[in-house]
């Protein structure tokens, strides 16, 4: 078969680069509680792992000696933020700023690959970043989903140039790396294989109906290899460290058998519905939650009537394959969680396409007065933009000094007691470890949601507190004590904006060991 090759035209140029990394730059900036602009990310996830993070880089293995159930990898790209800063989020909001950078910058790149673009369209990748990363479901930055949903961009963009520029199939190299971004996705959190396991039986039924079996081959063993890549190190770290056992029964066990799995009520509990129910009622919860992910959705399928007939079919089944097995698998439990839909933002750049195809349109309605529609779409799309980020619901910590939060006030006195031992107890760790600086002295270090299908947990740290292991327990607000050997000594209350944009009440009590 003749391959026939058409010239790439997704290449960016040099003034395009730069104004794609310095927009994704700034909002990520202004938007995540990761920021140097705002006091502290308060969010409970990312700061266990942050505190796995800060446990490796001090000789501690993760599961063996802190236990969490995310990904050995997150847990590694929170040791490396840890070693630029190790009492803030400031090495998180590098990470953030270049995942959000290489996202941007190979959306627009696409876009390139369907559109002719104009010099002034370049606007729309200003107020794209501001769109996405505004949204509620970003929640307060750092999260494994956001991390990950540039890989698949870039993985997408394979895919679709492949389609416009190759013969349907990625190159060589590019099978390389997607396997060492397989592997990286897989080792994060493998709920996210959906998009890469669609996007291998794409190719496969490609290669078939080309016939084109040496190249698929070729791609498989490449790609096979850029897994391994990835995954040696990781299984290495683990086989030296003697952990690898800790390592399947908190990361796979765990995971597969005891988290978030409930039973479906009625006919959704049916193997079959249920694979389909699940996921649609799960999206739809997530559009309830964001209004704009629905918005940003539709605008992504619509992408596909703007975009030339002869690329239509193949971007058609690329996208829908993808996209109904990523949905699918990261919408496997009956327990919705409102930020997994994040990940899905992969694909939210098709929905770009429609934009261009109107400002283009608009532009060749004005042929006689060529400022006025790139004057008037700069104006519009810089007003969404910054009408998305001073709507951020992470604005209300902008610029707040550190004394408002709690994390801080409590760790001023937990700061007193030189190597103090400490225990969130009854909620997931917010801040207290890192904001006193220590790292904890047990296995189970706080609350992780699993507790009920996995008891060794409470078991564990209620033993320690008879013994009064601990110096000081932090607990919730509307948690009851009946420990006899700690006392209550402080409460600290701040602001907390969640996920729906509703201020809630973020209340702790510090309980301190009774000293004989």
């Amino acid at each position: 078969m003749e391959n026939k090759q058409i010239a790439d035209t997704s290449k960016l140029t040099r003034f395009e680069l730069i104004f794609i990394i310095l927009a994704a730059t700034i909002t990520i900036t202004a938007v995540s509680a990761c920021s140097p602009l705002y006091p502290y990310n308060p969010w409970d996830d990312v700061n266990v792992f942050l505190v796995l993070g800060r446990g490796i880089i001090h000789g501690k293995v993760p599961y063996r000696d802190l236990f969490d159930h995310k990904g050995p990898l997150l847990h590694f790209i929170y040791a490396l933020a840890a070693l630029i800063s190790g009492r803030s989020f400031t090495g998180v909001w590098i990470i953030e700023c270049i995942l959000a950078s290489i996202y941007s910058v190979f959306s627009w790149k696409i876009v390139k690959l369907f559109k002719e673009t104009k010099k002034h369209n370049i606007v729309l990748m200003l107020m794209f970043p501001g769109i996405i990363y505004s949204m509620g479901i970003f929640n307060f930055g750092g999260n494994a989903e956001e991390l990950c949903f540039p890989v698949l961009t870039v993985m997408l963009y394979f895919g679709l140039k492949a389609i416009v520029s190759g013969d349907g199939l990625p190159k060589k190299n590019e099978a390389v790396i997607c396997g060492v971004l397989t592997g990286v996705l897989f080792w994060i959190k493998y709920s996210f294989l959906g998009f890469v396991i669609g996007f291998c039986i794409y190719l496969i039924i490609i290669a078939i109906a080309h016939k084109d079996f040496k190249k698929l081959g070729a791609l498989v063993w490449r790609f096979i290899a850029g897994f391994v890549l990835i995954s040696v190190p990781i299984l290495a770290y683990f086989l030296i460290n003697n952990a690898l056992s800790d390592l399947w029964e908190a990361y796979f066990r765990v995971n597969l058998f005891l988290y978030h799995e409930t039973t479906a009520p009625g006919l959704a509990g049916i193997p079959v519905i249920k694979n389909i129910f699940i996921p649609v009622t799960c999206t739809i919860f997530t559009i309830k939650t964001d209004f704009t992910f629905g918005i940003l959705l539709l605008l992504s399928a619509l992408s596909v009537f703007f975009i030339g007939k002869e690329h239509r079919k193949k971007t058609i089944a690329l996208l829908v394959i993808t996209f109904v097995l990523a949905e699918g698998i990261i919408f496997s439990k009956t327990t919705f969680i409102y930020y997994y839909g994040y990940l899905l933002c992969y694909g939210f750049c098709m929905g770009l396409i429609p934009c261009v195809s109107l400002i283009n349109k608009l532009s060749a309605m004005y042929k006689k007065d060529t400022r006025f529609v790139p004057m008037l779409t700069s104006v519009v799309l810089a007003a969404i933009y910054l009408f998305s980020i001073v709507n951020s619901k992470n604005m209300y910590l902008i610029f707040a000094p550190k004394e408002k939060l709690p994390q801080f006030q409590l760790a001023e006195t937990i700061s007193q007691t030189p190597d103090a031992k400490v225990l969130v107890y009854d909620f997931i760790d917010s801040g207290y470890f890192t904001t006193s600086g220590i790292l904890p002295s047990n296995k189970y270090f706080c609350y992780l949601n699993i507790e009920q299908n996995y008891p060794a947990i409470l078991e564990e740290q209620d033993r320690l507190i008879e013994e009064g292991y601990f110096d000081y327990i932090v607990t919730t607000y509307f948690y009851e004590e009946d420990w006899d050997n700690y006392e209550y000594v402080q409460e600290a209350a701040g602001p907390y904006v969640n996920y729906n944009r509703n201020s809630v009440y973020e209340g702790y009590k510090l309980y301190k060991l009774v000293q004989e």
